[in-house]
């Protein structure tokens, strides 16, 4: 898919309700595409505006294989692995020759190793447009990652200030937004 007004209208006309962006698309160039003010609108038989949503928070899906790479690492096969990836709800980390995580594994995705997180970024992403987050778990705190998410989107609570809260949480691979603001997706960028 083009990422564009002129393709997404082309979508709705043949009945798209939601578009996901790709996580490696910048606010600035989402809020082109289905702005808040100016919504692209469904079908001739629809008038709801299409749905925004954004991958915001999680490890990155950089590539997926039909090879288990947590099966290869404990050197089986993928039909006999015994999932194994219990033992690594996080997927298993790879780090860099100068010794920085760098990847996680997790079965047949490989993901980045830091979580991508745009919660600081909620009041940009309600100025694109977006209406939906998407949210995908960690083995840990994730209760409170979704609390601090809702609060921040739905609710009344300060962007920075749950940024921070997230942050001093003990995620695995830290904190990155790098991607939403034209960056290396692996870096932090403030809101």
């Amino acid at each position: 898919m083009s990422y564009s007004q002129p393709a997404l209208r082309e979508h709705a006309a043949l009945g798209a309700v939601r578009w996901v962006a790709p996580v490696e698309l910048a606010l600035d160039a989402l809020a082109l595409i289905n702005p808040a003010a100016a919504p692209v609108i469904g079908g001739p038989a629809n008038d709801t505006p299409v749905a925004t949503e954004v991958f915001a928070f999680g490890r990155l899906p950089l590539a997926f294989s039909a090879r288990c790479f947590t099966a290869r690492h404990f050197h089986l096969s993928k039909d006999q692995c015994a999932f194994r990836c219990i033992e690594h709800p996080d997927g298993l980390l790879l780090d860099t020759t100068e010794g920085q995580p760098f990847l996680a594994l997790n079965g047949i995705q490989t993901q980045s190793a830091a979580q991508h997180c745009l919660i600081a970024d909620a009041p940009a992403l309600r100025a694109a447009g977006v209406t939906r987050a998407r949210l995908s778990p960690t083995s840990r705190d994730f209760a409170t990652v979704v609390d601090l998410f809702d609060r921040t989107y739905n609710g009344p609570a300060d962007a920075a200030e749950a940024a921070s809260a997230l942050a001093a949480l003990s995620l695995p691979g830290g904190l990155v937004n790098g991607y939403a603001h034209r960056r290396p997706g692996l870096e932090r960028m403030p809101a």
